[in-house]
C-alpha cells in the first residue's frame, strides 16, 4: 500500500463513528464502525390482529342472524386467497374466523341454558355457586341503596322442579343484612342461596345472569387450600399497614393487587387527572415494572441463565394468582411480558409488535369481550407506543444523558402518546401533567409493589416483620402520592378537549407529529430542554379559552355524575349551589374560574353527589354562610357536611320558605324547603324522600333568575305547583340530573327559555331520561348537558335574553 493510499471504509447507509477505547485490539486506525441499524418494525401480523378484533366486536355487536354469515364470508375468502398463494390476505381471514367462531361460541353459552332462561323469565332460582371475586360495597345513589355485590360462578341450579349442572358467571346483589352477609364472602368459598334471576345490566363482561337473594344465604364449604392462601396474603397486606397514613394504607394495595376499596375520593381524582389512574389498577405497567426491578436485583446478585428466566415466570405467576385470575389480570400479565421482553436488555423492540399481535389475538379468543374493554384498548396502545417509540428514542438520548433517566423519561411518553387519544375519548380532557408525572413517579413503583408484596408475605408468616415491610412500601410510597397531588392541582393539568369523531382524529395526527418531533430531537440535549420548558410551561399557564366569557353570571360546573352551579357576585366570589361527587371537581371548576370566595354556600340535600367535594372546597375557598337542607338524611352525609363546616368556622343556617337572602347585587329566595309527607309506597324508597326535601329556591342576578332544583322528583315538584309557588325563571337547572321523575306541569310552570343539565357522561342511571329531553324540547327550551357540552356559562343579553356558551 503507498503511503497516499488510505483505507476505504466500509459503505453504511447510517451514521458511523470510531470503536470505544477498550482494553481489547481495536480496528485498524481511521478505520471507523458501522452504527447498528435500528430495528425495522415488522407489521406482518397488525393487520391479522386488527381483524382479529373487528370479528369479535362484530359477534359481539351484530345480531345472531349476522354471524353465521360473516363467518362463511371469511372462510370463502380464506379459500379464495389460499387457492391463488395470497398467504397474508388468508392469514387475516383464518384469525378474523376464529375470532368470530369462539365469540360465537362464548356468546351462546351465555345466552343459552337453563340459567339464561331462567333470568329471561326472572324466575326464582336455587343456586350453588363458588365466589370468584371479592366482594364490593357501594354506597346509596340516589334511588338505590347501600349493599354488596360479588361475582360468582354458578355450579347447579334448581328451576321448576328440576336440577342442571352448568357453569355461568352471575353478580349477585344485595342490600341491608343480606348484603352484609354479602360482603363477608371470601374468594373461593362455595354457598348455596334462592334467588331471583334477571338479565345482566350488560353482557358486555360475559356475565350469564343477576341473582337478588331471596334469603339466607348458606356457606357449603370453605375456599380450597389455594384460594385461602391468597385470601391470607392479601388480608395481610392491609393488616401490615395499618400503622401507615391513610393515602399510603389506600394507595399500596391499589399498586399490588389492584384493590383501591381504601384508596381516597381526592386521591384518585388527582391520580386521574395526572394520568396515573393505571397505576391504582391490574395494570400491564406494574407488572413491568416489579420484573423488571426483580431481574436487575437477581442479577446484581449473580442469578443467570435458566434460573433467571424461572424467577420472571415464577413472579408473572404470583402476580396473576395475588391478583385473581380474572380477564383483567390475564390482561395485564400478557401486554406486561410483552413489554418487559421488548425493553429489558436485550429486547427485541419494534420487531415485538408480532409477539403483540399474537398476544391480542389469543386473549380476543379467550375472552371475547375484552374487544369492547376500553382497559383492553389502552393496555394494546401503550404497549404498542412503548414497542414502537420508546427504544429509539432511548438510545437516542442515551448518547448523551444517563441510560436509567432515558428509560424513565422515553417509556412513559411513548405510553402517553400512544394512548392519549383513547384517554380523551373517554374523559373528554387531555392531560398535560401525564408525561410529567409518570416519568416522576415510575422509579417509585417497583419498589413499593416489591415492599407490599414481601410484606403480605411476612405478614402470614411473621406479622410483626409484615408491619415493618409494610411501613417501608408505604413510604416508599409517599413521592407517587405526592407526585399526584402536585401534578393533579397544576393550573393546566388537564385541558378539555372534545370526544367527536373529528377532533380525536386531529388529536391523533398531532400525537403522531409530537412522536417524530421527539425521535428528531432525542438526540439533542437542547432540543430535549426545549420540549420539557414547553411542556412545564403548559402546565402552569392556562390560556383563556377562545370565545369563553370572562363576565358570566351563571356557571354550570362539569363535575360528572352531580350538581355545582356558580352564580357570580364579584371579581373573585360567587354563591355555590351544591359541591358534586366526592373529588375536587367542584374545587377545580372554582380555581379554573378564579372563585376563592363563595358567599353563600347552598347544599341541597345531603346526598353524596351533591356535597361529596365540599372538603376540597372548605379547603380552596372562604365561605361566608351555609344555608342547608332541614331533612338531615342520610344522617351520614348531614354529620359530615356539618362536621367539615364547623372545622372551618362556616356559620350554617337551616333552610326556610320564603326567606330571602341578598349578597351585593346577587338575590336569593328559598321557595321550598321541608321534609315532604310520603306515601307508604314512597316510604319504601327513602332516598325519594331526602330528594324531594331538596331546597327549591331562586336566585336573581344581572337581570338573569335561575330556577335551582336539587334532586326534586315528581312529588316534590307537585307539592311546589300545588302550593301557588311563583315558579318563573329565565334558567331551569332541571332537577335530578334530568330523570324521568319529572312533573310536566311544574316544567311548564317554570317558563325557562335555557335548561341546564348537570349530569355524568355514560351513567348507569339513565340520566338525562329521553322523554325528559323531549319534553324540555317541547316546552321550547334549549338543552344544554354537562356530559354533552362541558360547563356551561350563562351571560344576560340584550333585550332581556340570555346567551350561554359551553366548553365543548
Amino acid at each position: 500500500m503507498s503511503g497516499s493510499e488510505r483505507p476505504r471504509a466500509a459503505p453504511a447507509s447510517g451514521p458511523v463513528r470510531n470503536g470505544p477505547a477498550t482494553g481489547r485490539a481495536g480496528p485498524a486506525h481511521g478505520v471507523r464502525q458501522v452504527a447498528p441499524a435500528e430495528p425495522v418494525p415488522d407489521l406482518r401480523l397488525v393487520a391479522p390482529a386488527l381483524c382479529a378484533w373487528a370479528g369479535a366486536l362484530l359477534a359481539l355487536s351484530a345480531p345472531a342472524q349476522v354471524r353465521l354469515p360473516a363467518l362463511v364470508g371469511c372462510l370463502v375468502v380464506l379459500a379464495g386467497a389460499g387457492a391463488r398463494r395470497r398467504w397474508a390476505v388468508a392469514g387475516a381471514a383464518l384469525v378474523t374466523a376464529s375470532a368470530i367462531a369462539c365469540s360465537a361460541g362464548h356468546i351462546h353459552g351465555c345466552e343459552h341454558g337453563p340459567l339464561a332462561d331462567a333470568a329471561s323469565d326472572r324466575a326464582v332460582v336455587e343456586v350453588s355457586a363458588r365466589v370468584a371475586g371479592d366482594p364490593v360495597r357501594f354506597e346509596q345513589k340516589g334511588s338505590f341503596p347501600a349493599g354488596a355485590r360479588v361475582a360468582a360462578v354458578v355450579e347447579t341450579v334448581t328451576a321448576r322442579g328440576a336440577s342442571w349442572h352448568v357453569r355461568g358467571r352471575v353478580e349477585i346483589s344485595a342490600s341491608g343484612e343480606t348484603g352484609d352477609r354479602l360482603a363477608g364472602l371470601h374468594v373461593g368459598e362455595r354457598v348455596r342461596l334462592v334467588a331471583r334471576a334477571a338479565p345482566p345490566r350488560s353482557r358486555g363482561d360475559g356475565l350469564t345472569a343477576a341473582l337478588k337473594p331471596q334469603g339466607d344465604i348458606t356457606s357449603t364449604a370453605a375456599p380450597g387450600p389455594l384460594d385461602r392462601v391468597v385470601n391470607a396474603v392479601r388480608s395481610r397486606l392491609h393488616e401490615s399497614l395499618r400503622h401507615n397514613p391513610d393515602d399510603q394504607a389506600g394507595l399500596v394495595p391499589s399498586l399490588v393487587e389492584g384493590d383501591v376499596s381504601a384508596l381516597d375520593g381526592s386521591l384518585k381524582e388527582d391520580f386521574k387527572a395526572s394520568s396515573l389512574t393505571h397505576l391504582t389498577a391490574v395494570s400491564g405497567t406494574n407488572l413491568t415494572l416489579m420484573l423488571a426491578f426483580v431481574l436487575v436485583v437477581a442479577r446484581t446478585v449473580g442469578v443467570r441463565g435458566w434460573w433467571l428466566r424461572g424467577l420472571a415466570v415464577l413472579v408473572v405467576v404470583a402476580f396473576i394468582g395475588l391478583c385473581r385470575a380474572e380477564p383483567s389480570v390475564l390482561r395485564a400479565a400478557a401486554m406486561g411480558v410483552v413489554a418487559l421482553a421488548a425493553t429489558g436488555r436485550r429486547g427485541l423492540g419494534p420487531a415485538a409488535l408480532r409477539h403483540l399481535s399474537c398476544a391480542v389475538w389469543l386473549l380476543i379468543l379467550v375472552d371475547p369481550w375484552l374487544a369492547r374493554s376500553w382497559g383492553f384498548a389502552l393496555s394494546v396502545a401503550a404497549t404498542g407506543g412503548i414497542l414502537w417509540w420508546s427504544g429509539s428514542w432511548r438510545r437516542a438520548m442515551s448518547t448523551w444523558a444517563p441510560e436509567w433517566l432515558a428509560e424513565s423519561v422515553c417509556v412513559p411518553a411513548a405510553a402517553q402518546l400512544a394512548t392519549q387519544p383513547i384517554i380523551t375519548a373517554l374523559s373528554g380532557s387531555i392531560s398535560l401533567a401525564g408525561v410529567a408525572a409518570n416519568m416522576a413517579a415510575g422509579p417509585f413503583v417497583a419498589p413499593v409493589t416489591v415492599l407490599g408484596l414481601l410484606a403480605a408475605l411476612a405478614g402470614v408468616l411473621c406479622p410483626p416483620l409484615g408491619v415493618v415491610l409494610g411501613w417501608c412500601a408505604g413510604w416508599c410510597a409517599e413521592p407517587i402520592i405526592l407526585i399526584a397531588r402536585a401534578c393533579g392541582r397544576l393550573p393546566t393539568a388537564t385541558l378539555t378537549w372534545p370526544a367527536s369523531g373529528w377532533s380525536l382524529a386531529v388529536l391523533s395526527c398531532v400525537c403522531l407529529a409530537l412522536a417524530r418531533v421527539t425521535g428528531r430531537v432525542a438526540h439533542r440535549p437542547l432540543g430535549c430542554c426545549a420540549l420539557a420548558v414547553l411542556l412545564v410551561t403548559g402546565c402552569l399557564w392556562r390560556p383563556a379559552a377562545p370565545g369563553w366569557p370572562s363576565d358570566w353570571a351563571v356557571l354550570s360546573c362539569d363535575v360528572g355524575q352531580g350538581d355545582a352551579t356558580l352564580v357570580r357576585t364579584g371579581r373573585r366570589a360567587a354563591v355555590l349551589i351544591d359541591v358534586g361527587p366526592p373529588g375536587d371537581a367542584a374545587a377545580r371548576c372554582l380555581s379554573e374560574q378564579h372563585v376563592d370566595h363563595v358567599s353563600l354556600l347552598v347544599l341541597s340535600h345531603f346526598h353524596d353527589d351533591h356535597i361529596g367535594g365540599l372538603e376540597e372546597i372548605t379547603r380552596h375557598a372562604r365561605i361566608d354562610l351555609a344555608l342547608l337542607s332541614p331533612l338531615e338524611s342520610p344522617a351520614s352525609g348531614a354529620r359530615r357536611v356539618r362536621a367539615l363546616l364547623a372545622a372551618g368556622g362556616v356559620p350554617t343556617r337551616t333552610a326556610r320558605a320564603g326567606e330571602r337572602i341578598s349578597v351585593g347585587q346577587v338575590d336569593w329566595q328559598t321557595l321550598q324547603a321541608h321534609a315532604p309527607s310520603t306515601t307508604a309506597g314512597a316510604q319504601a324508597l327513602e332516598s325519594s324522600t331526602e330528594n324531594d326535601a331538596s331546597i327549591l329556591g331562586r336566585i336573581t342576578v344581572q337581570g338573569i333568575s335561575v330556577l335551582v332544583t336539587g334532586d326534586l322528583e315528581t312529588a316534590g315538584q307537585d307539592h311546589a305547583v300545588a302550593a301557588g309557588l311563583d315558579l318563573h325563571a329565565d334558567v331551569l337547572k332541571v332537577a335530578h340530573h334530568g330523570s324521568a321523575r319529572q312533573s310536566p306541569e311544574f316544567l311548564a310552570a317554570t317558563g325557562a327559555r335555557l335548561a341546564l343539565i348537570s349530569v355524568g357522561a355514560a351513567n348507569s342511571y339513565g340520566h338525562p331520561a329521553d322523554a325528559t329531553v323531549a319534553e324540555l324540547n317541547r316546552l321550547g327550551m334549549t338543552v344544554l348537558r354537562t356530559d354533552l357540552n362541558g360547563a356551561i356559562a350563562v351571560t344576560p343579553a340584550a333585550g332581556g335574553a340570555v346567551t350561554a356558551v359551553s366548553r365543548r
